[in-house]
This record gives structure tokens, C-alpha cells and sequence, in this order.
């Protein structure tokens, strides 16, 4: 095992009408090395929901340059009322997207805590290969 789950609890305000944040609650960032490229982010509560994307995503919203193509983007954005930038992280849903706005900081260092055990653009050194073409080959029989 290369090292312990990371985990970030973070306030999480949807974003209204004119950029305007609304009231919120928490949700987790979560990121196992296992699974080096992918992060997830799950509510908490008794209707908490997860949707997994790319630990890139996050890191390349927080050097200022927006991404995401499909259920997941994110960006850097100052929104009225916030003391400062916010990362914004718009997912689609049954009902249209939504936005949510989390603390730039605390984003950065859930990133920077996750590079430190598998540095970006070496997250392929730490997969299990033949574990993954088993269940692949396994999944065809």
C-alpha cells in the first residue's frame, strides 16, 4: 500500500442566481492511492450522493484554467460576497447542473497532500496492471 486514504471535509455553498452562495453543507474530497487518478466527492447526510472525476481537473481549475468536459468542470472564480476565490465545481444531474463552491485553499492542499504520495504525471507507476487486466479479462468470460 502506497499510503492512507486523503481525505478533505470541506464547506460546500451551491451557487444561485447572479453568482450569489447560497447557505451549505459539508462535503468530503477523497482520494485513494490505489486509484491514483481519480478523486471523489461525496455529501454527507442521509441523501449524500459521490461523483468521481480526475485529480487533474481540480489541479489544473486551481493554476487558473478551467476544465472539464463532460459531468464534472471546474474553475477559479471571485464571487460576490466571498472574501476570496472560490473553486467551482459544476456537475451535472438529473434535475440540470448545479455549482457548488469550495474553499481554494483547502482544495489546493487536499492536491498538494495527494501529489505527495503519487506525483501527478506518475500515477501510472502506481496501478495495478495485471490486477486490472484480470478483472477486464475476467469480465469478458
Amino acid at each position: 500500500m502506497i499510503g492512507a486514504m486523503v481525505r478533505a471535509r470541506l464547506r460546500a455553498r451551491p451557487v444561485g442566481e447572479a453568482g450569489r452562495l447560497a447557505y451549505g453543507g459539508y462535503m468530503e474530497l477523497l482520494w485513494d492511492p490505489g486509484e491514483p487518478y481519480e478523486v471523489r466527492l461525496a455529501g454527507l447526510g442521509p441523501y449524500a450522493a459521490e461523483i468521481s472525476f480526475a485529480r487533474d481537473l481540480l489541479a489544473a481549475a486551481l493554476a487558473g484554467d478551467p476544465a472539464g468536459d463532460g459531468d464534472v468542470r471546474a474553475r477559479l472564480a471571485h464571487l460576490p460576497g466571498a472574501r476570496h476565490s472560490l473553486l467551482l465545481l459544476r456537475i451535472a444531474g438529473p434535475d440540470g447542473p448545479q455549482e457548488v463552491a469550495l474553499s481554494d485553499e483547502k482544495v489546493a492542499t487536499f492536491v498538494r497532500d495527494t501529489a505527495d504520495l503519487v506525483p501527478q504525471g506518475e500515477e501510472w507507476r502506481y496501478l495495478d496492471m495485471d490486477a486490472g487486466l484480470d478483472d477486464l479479462l475476467r469480465g469478458a468470460a
